[in-house]
């Protein structure tokens, strides 16, 4: 089942090989030009013209860019109903040049690239491809929150509702929009990670599906995107549910419940654990509240706040049931300090308008800078972009779409003080790079700042394998000592299965990869952090030391967090201390 657009498409940017191209050998003909939509535009040819009508030529451009969400595609040689004709080289430069005074009076507008093609028995006549893209420049702040909970809690509906605004039948109508697969319409279980997104304007309205028609839109008019990461809750899906949460750099975590409950899981208690160790800033949302009975949500709800006070117990917990002092409760909720409570019907679309207040007014705080101590000539900043997965794209080449981890990137080529590297490589070693453009939120920008999302077009001098979990960074990075490609590292974790301690091997999940490790050393202490009853409900510590088996290795730092699994259940959770 096709579903509407997420953060990213699958296929980044419209290849041409999926039309018809005025660039295939032996095409006579092509469609005739939509005038309605699109980002397409058909040109015989383009004399030197006057003022006036530049501007009118450039006001054409500007819908086409605008249909095209910043990128519109000039088809010179073609006239509108589509017959291909093509023109003289002479002729061909001078509509070029013309289309680059067309850029020129918008402003932050380029061609991007020009592809040709001679045609066969027209003497030199020839057709092209114009390819133009507009830069943005306004800055935008986004909130990526991983979404967790056990299986029927109601997950993907709460999505459903925020994100396209309908309000639920009660039969699971609100999730459809969101499930990617047929299996997953057909049994309602949700088995791969689905992305979906609000967004908030200046005055803090909420733009999503009801008002907007697509993705971009909702982009191009926000000034602040909160991006829900939907995972899976049954145990047969762990692995993808790892992989959110290791892979995805998320800046909070919701936590969701249904009210119906009998009682708090243990696979809820997880959660809660998971984000106290990673120290995630931590949200709850308690769904059909129109299917709780009151003595079983009031026995419930006490069991969560219990939960919550052996898990977290440094963070204060507050029911929100009014949108008054959002913004507060927003940076009080991260900088860890309270657990926001939120109560909701998605059939009745009740307790929605306190979490779109809170979270139009929850930022995510910086990431402190990667910086080489001793060395003035380093930037401050260096960059660090981990790729969540790999694209090849007509007219652009390979794409990479992931997250800024610290730093920030422009466009162009690598040179002294800025050399950029991609791998590690099968070998372990980092090939160089260049970025040639930048996406960030689909909107095609200059730059791409740490914690934001982004899709880079990257070329490198060499045929490459890129792949998902590769981290493309300043090579100064590689400079540092505890940055390190290694297959060995010790890590301080929270135990969260006690079979822990027999195991030999488990599967680690670092970034968007996961691997077998082999367990070498473990102290049999099984201490856990903490006094009296607080500390026995609280999940066992131990410093472990890992190997990667077969050889692999992969580039890791202190702090970076580790999630391991063993089949269908987690075992432990926390961060890397050392890169042996």
């Amino acid at each position: 089942m096709a579903t509407r657009d997420t953060m990213y498409s699958d296929d980044v940017a419209c290849s041409r090989k999926q039309r018809l191209s005025v660039l295939d050998d032996g095409v006579t003909q092509l469609p005739p030009e939509s005038d309605g939509s699109g980002n397409v535009e058909y040109k015989t040819k383009l004399n030197a013209l006057s003022g006036n009508r530049t501007t009118h030529l450039a006001t054409q451009l500007q819908w086409r860019l605008a249909e095209g969400n910043g990128h519109a595609v000039y088809v010179v040689g073609v006239h509108d109903n589509g017959e291909v004709v093509g023109i003289s080289d002479e002729e061909l430069q001078l509509t070029i040049q013309t289309i680059e005074s067309m850029a020129q009076q918008l402003g932050n507008v380029h061609i991007s690239s020009v592809e040709r093609r001679t045609l066969v028995g027209h003497g030199s006549r020839a057709v092209a491809e114009v390819h133009i893209t507009q830069r943005n420049t306004r800055r935008r702040t986004e909130l990526r929150v991983t979404v967790l909970g056990d299986h029927g809690a109601g997950k993907s509906t709460v999505l459903g509702c925020l994100t396209y605004g309908e309000a639920d039948d009660g039969r699971g109508k609100a999730r459809l929009n969101l499930l990617r697969h047929r299996h997953e319409v057909e049994s309602g279980r949700t088995s791969s990670i689905t992305l979906g997104a609000v967004g908030f304007d200046a005055e803090g309205q909420v733009l999503n599906y009801a008002n907007n028609r697509s993705a971009e839109q909702i982009y191009q008019r926000s000034l602040h995107v909160v991006t829900f990461v939907d995972t899976c809750g049954y145990a047969k899906h762990l692995k993808t549910t790892a992989r959110a949460i290791a892979g995805h750099s998320p800046h909070a975590i919701c936590l969701v419940l249904a009210a119906d409950a009998i009682a708090v899981t243990a696979t809820t208690r997880e959660y809660l654990r998971i984000a106290a160790v990673l120290c995630v800033p931590l949200m709850i949302v308690v769904t059909k509240m129109d299917a709780a009975i009151k003595p079983q949500f009031a026995a419930m709800m006490h069991e969560l706040l219990g939960a919550l006070s052996a898990a977290v117990p440094e963070r204060s917990k507050c029911i929100v049931t009014s949108a008054t002092d959002s913004d507060s409760l927003a940076k009080d909720m991260m900088s860890i300090a309270v657990v926001p409570i939120f109560t909701t019907s998605a059939v009745r679309t009740v307790g929605f308008s306190e979490l779109t207040a809170v979270l139009a007014k929850t930022r995510s705080l910086p990431s402190s800078a990667l910086t080489v101590t001793g060395d003035a000539e380093v930037p401050n900043a260096l960059f660090e972009f981990h790729i969540e997965h790999v694209f090849s794209v007509d007219t652009v080449g390979k794409v990479v779409t992931g997250w800024v981890k610290a730093g920030s990137v422009d466009i162009g080529p690598s040179s002294g003080r800025r050399r950029l590297v991609i791998g590690p490589n099968a070998s372990g070693g980092f090939d160089d790079i260049d970025v040639t453009s930048i996406h960030t939120l689909r909107i095609p920008s200059e730059s791409a700042q740490a914690d934001s999302s982004a899709a880079l077009a990257i070329h490198s001098r060499k045929p490459i394998a890129v792949r998902k979990g590769m981290v493309i960074v300043d090579a100064n990075c590689l400079e540092r000592r505890d940055r390190r490609v290694s297959a060995e590292f010790v890590a301080r974790v929270a135990v969260l299965d006690s079979d822990l301690w027999a195991m030999h091997s488990v599967i680690v999940h670092i970034r968007s990869t996961y691997r077998l490790a082999r367990i070498l050393n473990m102290p049999s202490d099984r201490s856990a952090e903490g006094e009296g009853d607080q500390a026995s409900q609280r999940s066992e510590y131990a410093t472990v030391r890992l190997r990667f088996d077969d050889g692999v290795c992969d580039y890791m730092y202190p702090g970076m967090p580790v999630v391991a699994r063993d089949g269908q259940r987690l075992t432990f959770v926390g961060h890397i201390t050392q890169v042996v």
